[in-house]
């Protein structure tokens, strides 16, 4: 069950269905910096909403016990990271017009507390991203199943940046974001439906800025 909403059988499913998320996280991403002015880590929890976590916990709670203990937890763990691999881990990494890849998360970890499924963990460029470029970094979930929001400034934060470095979290308006793409995304719908940058758009995004 885990699997089908974070693995590549979520893609089998419509791109108008996916435009309707099913599951909804509330995510704080925090973008750690060495003294050198290059992104470090980039540091993530997603809080899952209550329903979702409950299924969870009837899924993967193999002794019948009411509660995930640490070796389901870690299987729960196992799962996500693997079924969230293949989309470059719900992250988005951009200098200018490229793109840059994650390289593998190694220390995703999962807990429930007050009946809500947590996700911990860390990732990094696979490249140096220096500040001076104003990078900027999103998470999200390109198959549209998962909702992944910010739900205030204080949850992107920016850590050891150096002097004239700054950010913003930015909101994009659905509105705007599908008139400024419009090209772009009927290009893509007709070419691959399920692959398309609408998710990508839509993302609640972290800008860099040095002057």
């Amino acid at each position: 069950m885990f699997a089908a909403f974070l693995a590549p059988a979520a893609l089998a499913v419509p791109a108008a269905a996916l435009a309707h998320p099913h599951v909804f996280a509330e995510a704080r991403l925090e973008v750690t910096v060495t003294p050198q002015g290059v992104v470090d880590r980039l540091r993530h929890v997603w809080r899952f909403d209550e329903l979702f976590s409950s299924t969870v916990l009837f899924e993967f709670d193999a002794d019948s016990s009411g509660a995930l203990e640490v070796g389901e937890l870690e299987t729960v763990a196992e799962v996500i990271v693997t079924s969230i691999a293949d989309f470059g881990y719900f992250q988005s990494v951009t200098v200018g017009d490229k793109e840059i890849a994650v390289a593998q998360v190694t220390d995703l970890r999962v807990d429930m507390i007050d009946n809500q499924l947590l996700v911990f963990f860390t990732s990094q460029p696979s490249e140096p991203v220096a500040l001076a470029e104003n990078p900027s970094f999103a998470v999200f979930d390109p198959t549209f199943y998962t909702a992944i929001d910010f739900y205030e400034d204080a949850n992107m934060v920016l850590i050891d940046a150096p002097a004239g470095c700054g950010h913003r979290m930015v909101i994009p308006d659905p509105d705007e974001a599908i008139a400024q793409n419009q090209d772009t995304l009927t290009d893509a719908f007709f070419n691959d439906p399920a692959g398309n940058d609408w998710s990508k758009i839509f993302a609640t995004r972290m800008e860099v800025r040095c002057s």
